[in-house]
C-alpha cells in the first residue's frame, strides 16, 4: 500500500507538471507557469515596496505567486515569497494530492543565498517551503502543512568540518517522499505518535541550535510527539516519577520520525 500511495503521488506530480496551459496568459518571469483546474499559477518579479521609486521601478525584486482564472481572467495574489536581502529563486512548484484534502495542494520551494553574518554557520542557501490550498477565490496558505516542512538551511559545526544540521526539504522529491511516509500520515490525521530515542539526544527549548538546554534523552527512551517543524520534533518525555519534560529534538534522534 505504501508503494502504491507513493506511486500515486509521483503520478499526480507528473500530471500537474506538464506544461499544457489552458489559459492564454503571459509567461511567468520568475518560474514557469503551471496549470491547475480552471486556471494557471504564475510567478512574477515585483518591486519591493519600500524600495520602489516614484515611477514604480526598483532594483530589488520580490516574487509574487498568483492565480489567474481562465474564465474571468482575474488575477489573484496567492502569496509573496520571502525577500531576504535578495530575490532568491523558486526551486520547485508542483501540485500533490494529500489524503484528507478535497483538492490538490500547491507546494512552492524557495531559496535565497545568505549574504550576511546571521550568527549561524550556514552553508549554502536558505530554503522555505510554502503550501497553498484551494479556496473560493483562488488559493490560500495552508499554515499547518507549511509549518510542518518549514524553513532553514544547512548548518556547519563550530569547526566548519561537518554538518550539524541539513535542511531536509530542498526539492520536490524530498517533499513527495516525506508525504508518502507513515510518519506524515499519522501527523496529518492527528494520530498520537510515540517514538523511541535511538541515541543520546540533546533537548532544545525551541527548534534552534542556540536554544540547547542541559537536558538530554538516551537511547530507548519513549517520547510523545507533539509537533513537527522542518526536521525537528517537539516531544514530551515522562520520567519514571511521572514528571513531564517538554522540548525539541532532531528528527534523526528518534526512530519512526
Amino acid at each position: 500500500m505504501r508503494a502504491l500511495f507513493k506511486s500515486g503521488l509521483l503520478i499526480s506530480f507528473f500530471l500537474y507538471s506538464i506544461a499544457s496551459f489552458a489559459c492564454d496568459v503571459p509567461e511567468s518571469k520568475a518560474y514557469h507557469s503551471i496549470s491547475t483546474k480552471g486556471g494557471t499559477i504564475g510567478f512574477d518579479l515585483v518591486p519591493i515596496e519600500s524600495e520602489a521609486s516614484g515611477d514604480g521601478s526598483s532594483s530589488q525584486k520580490g516574487i509574487d505567486v498568483s492565480y489567474i482564472d481562465c474564465v474571468s481572467k482575474a488575477k489573484r495574489l496567492v502569496g509573496q515569497l520571502p525577500y531576504l536581502a535578495d530575490t532568491g529563486q523558486v526551486r520547485a512548484a508542483f501540485f500533490v494530492d494529500i489524503e484528507g484534502s478535497s483538492e490538490s495542494e500547491l507546494f512552492v520551494i524557495h531559496s535565497v543565498g545568505i549574504h550576511s553574518d546571521t550568527g549561524v554557520k550556514y552553508s549554502g542557501e536558505y530554503y522555505s517551503v510554502h503550501v497553498y490550498k484551494k479556496s473560493e477565490d483562488g488559493y490560500s496558505r495552508d499554515e499547518r502543512i507549511s509549518k510542518y516542512f518549514g524553513e532553514g538551511g544547512d548548518i556547519l559545526n563550530d569547526d566548519y568540518q561537518g554538518l550539524l544540521y541539513a535542511f531536509p526539504y530542498k526539492d520536490q522529491l524530498s517533499v513527495i517522499n516525506k508525504l508518502a511516509t507513515p510518519a506524515f500520515s499519522k501527523w496529518n490525521e492527528g494520530v498520537p505518535v510515540q517514538l523511541t530515542i535511538n541515541k543520546k539526544a540533546k533537548i532544545y527549548s525551541s527548534p534552534v541550535f542556540d536554544d540547547v538546554t542541559r537536558m538530554y534523552l538516551i537511547a530507548g527512551d519513549k517520547v510523545q510527539q507533539e509537533a513537527v517543524e522542518a526536521g525537528w520534533l517537539s516531544v514530551m518525555f515522562k520520567t519514571p516519577k511521572g514528571k513531564e519534560i517538554r522540548g525539541w529534538i532532531l528528527c534523526g534522534d528518534a526512530d519512526g520520525c
